[in-house]
């Protein structure tokens, strides 16, 4: 495998070990035996974060795609996370019209997926920055948008509440 060709499948996974390991192992394997330095991976992951900032501001519809693809490359670590978490808010913040559809999966995007709320922007933003005042300000004002906009659903009432228990449980951890 080339660096080119590790290039190629790093972009195809955005990055992500797990799904290069569960999808194509042996590729996976020589690509780890390229011992890619951070300092690559990083260029790597900002060109992607770079692409997806594009796509959020031209693919309005698909916003919650872009919003969970950057939190996940974000998550890395490996790109400026106080940067790309700063500029990932400012689309935030930048939403224009949201649709109750979008803002219902940026919610879930932000609180978290799994469990221990441990994979979403939340927790991203205080384990990586200190954003998280002006990610909640940002964050309040896309449901107030939307709530005022839109009659809401059930799944959107329930993203609220996950958002905010995210924020809650996150702050006291981290800011203890």
């Amino acid at each position: 495998m080339t660096v080119g060709e590790a290039k190629e499948f790093y972009f195809q996974y955005d990055g992500s070990s797990f799904h290069m390991d569960r999808e194509e192992p042996d590729k996976y394997g020589s690509f780890k035996m390229l011992h890619i330095g951070k300092d690559v991976l990083r260029e790597w992951d900002e060109e992607i974060l770079g692409g997806l900032l594009e796509k959020f501001r031209s693919d309005p519809e698909h916003v919650w795609r872009y919003h969970e693809r950057m939190i996940r490359i974000i998550r890395h670590g490996y790109c400026d996370t106080e940067k790309y978490l700063s500029l990932l808010l400012d689309e935030m913040e930048n939403m224009q019209d949201p649709d109750l559809f979008n803002t219902t999966l940026v919610l879930e995007n932000m609180a978290g997926r799994n469990e221990p709320m441990n994979d979403g922007g939340v927790h991203t933003v205080f384990k990586y920055s200190s954003l998280a005042p002006r990610m909640n300000e940002v964050t309040e004002h896309l449901i107030a948008a939307c709530s005022s906009a839109y009659k809401t659903d059930e799944r959107f009432d329930r993203a609220v509440n996950r958002y905010r228990d995210s924020y809650k449980k996150w702050s006291k951890k981290f800011q203890a």
